[in-house]
């Protein structure tokens, strides 16, 4: 998730996120999701009027 954002300015969403990490655990990617945005807090997400701890 970070090195796409950093990348693109873009967020990945859960869908993305789990076809990329196949093997992943759900406990760990919703941690993981969680972590992310709040390392994000309030950074736009590129595009959009929302910012990363929205999504």
């Amino acid at each position: 998730m970070k090195h796409r954002f950093v990348c693109t300015g873009q967020v990945p969403d859960e869908r993305e996120l789990l076809e990329e990490l196949r093997d992943i655990e759900q406990s760990e990617l919703t941690e993981g999701l969680a972590e992310f945005r709040l390392i994000l807090g309030n950074w736009p997400i590129a595009g959009s009027d929302k910012s990363c701890d929205v999504r």
